[in-house]
């Protein structure tokens, strides 16, 4: 016999846990919408003069819109799971579902998309297409600066040229630093958090329509677009 009681309070958490989820990873978006407009804000103001000490506000902001933006990402990816958004497509579930069990790193974030994806339709995730491949480039770039916080001794001068040459026409370097290649710091701009931020979008509106339901963000994009101060 079903304990009806105990059943409704499990859905009920299950639905509360859900909601809060939701809601820390929309919180991480807006957060980088808010460093986006405060880049543009500072790069105003600081416009025309030699580079300073506001530069480390730059770079703290930056890094702010690359780690907030990757880890709603990673949120959302979670969130396909716990919200029973993934329904299985009979043949496809099985191996998909098996491979969703397996460990995954910050740097395997599109795997859980894709899973989720062949899960749903019976395709994986297609990496030739522009929204694909720009998030793909923006967890690179996350890491690879978080990496370079950590290691700082280590010499990744070759890494940093295969990753700039990625990166070098998704966005404006840093008028402070006009002759570098884009790693390991003229990346940090208000062109590049505006490109994040609508890769981030951009992606999960293709995600969405490839699994063929609806976008839960897509009404908000008039409220992120205002916080960030750019449009998409």
């Amino acid at each position: 016999m079903i304990d009806l009681c105990a059943y409704q309070q499990a859905s009920a958490v299950k639905a509360a846990t859900a909601d809060m989820h939701a809601h820390l990873a929309l919180h991480h978006l807006q957060s980088a919408c808010q460093y986006s407009s405060k880049l543009a804000q500072i790069e105003q103001e600081n416009a025309g003069k030699p580079f300073g000490a506001f530069w480390a506000e730059i770079l703290h902001s930056s890094l702010g819109v690359a780690a907030l933006t990757v880890l709603f990402l990673d949120d959302c990816a979670d969130r396909l799971y716990i919200d029973d958004c993934v329904n299985p497509v009979a043949g496809h579930a099985a191996t998909a579902a098996d491979r969703q069990t397996e460990p995954v790193g910050m740097e395997d974030i599109l795997r859980k998309y894709s899973n989720a994806l062949e899960i749903c339709v019976g395709k994986p995730l297609d990496y030739s297409v522009a929204p694909v491949q720009n998030v793909d480039a923006l967890i690179k770039l996350r890491n690879k600066v978080v990496d370079q916080l950590l290691n700082q001794h280590r010499d990744e001068l070759e890494l940093y040229d295969k990753l700039s040459f990625i990166l070098h026409d998704k966005f404006e370097s840093s008028v402070f630093f006009p002759d570098e290649p884009v790693l390991p710091r003229a990346w940090a701009s208000y062109s590049f958090a505006a490109w994040a931020i609508r890769s981030t979008v951009e992606f999960l509106e293709y995600f969405y329509a490839e699994a063929g339901v609806p976008s839960p963000i897509a009404g908000l994009k008039p409220q992120l677009a205002k916080l960030s101060g750019s449009e998409f």
